[in-house]
């Protein structure tokens, strides 16, 4: 797990760089319209992707729980995983009023680069390592 959620974060945050250099560089034309769209699109893959990696991973944790308190542990965690998107999505609206698009585009496109080094760091010091996973007793 922690190997694909490594590339995946890599991969997202190369292609959201792709996509404000597609802002920044190419006039408007069909081309950049076309590439806009793959870029976003890709992205969105790769959303899905890390969220389904991220309730994989929650579903670890949660089995390294005491068995009375698994099903607790799972809800909680997918409830913080929710709770967390939700302020964001309320708070974003307000940073870009406050700052401005460019400005609080480039804080948005700061924060996501950090998400993908907190996951490499913990994927390679944390309870995801991969020969933490492949030494567990069955």
């Amino acid at each position: 797990i922690g190997t694909l959620m490594r590339r995946m974060f890599v991969m997202r945050t190369i292609s959201m760089v792709f996509q404000s250099s597609l802002l920044t560089v190419l006039e408007p034309s069909p081309l950049m319209k076309g590439m806009a769209i793959l870029s976003m699109s890709v992205q969105h893959f790769l959303g899905g992707l890390i969220t389904t990696l991220t309730f994989t991973t929650m579903m670890h944790c949660t089995q390294r729980a005491e068995e009375s308190i698994q099903a607790t542990h799972y809800s909680f965690l997918a409830t913080i995983e929710v709770f967390g998107k939700l302020m964001f999505s309320a708070l974003a609206g307000g940073v870009v009023d406050w700052f401005g698009f460019q400005v609080a585009f480039l804080f948005f496109l700061t924060i996501s680069a950090g998400t993908a080094l907190h996951v490499w760091t913990a994927t390679l010091t944390g309870a995801l390592r991969e020969h933490q996973i492949k030494e567990q007793p069955k």
